[in-house]
């Protein structure tokens, strides 16, 4: 009885230390399978719904008025969150 609860043990700390924790938005990534849900953009693990398989790029098909450029705006405080497409005024 106590040698199988020492290999009981045994095997939940193997098991746990084997097991990987996934990322959150914000932190250092290299693939998307380190993220929790999201996906690894450029090194960080990105909160998005979208398919990891697409590029990131917000702009591609967002339309701005007359002499407006898109641009992607990432909230400062918001690390980990997609960017945004937000139109601006050409320079």
């Amino acid at each position: 009885m106590r040698a199988s609860l020492q290999l009981f043990v045994w095997l939940v700390l193997v098991s746990v230390a084997l097991c990987q924790d996934c990322k959150v938005g914000g932190k250092l990534c290299a693939d998307h399978e380190q993220c929790c849900g999201g996906c690894c953009f450029d090194g960080e693990c990105i909160d998005t719904y979208r398919s990891c398989l697409k590029d990131l790029n917000v702009c591609k098909d967002h339309v701005c008025r007359g002499e407006e450029n898109c641009v992607p705006y990432k909230p400062r405080r918001c690390a980990g969150c997609e960017p945004l497409p937000l139109c601006r005024m050409k320079r």
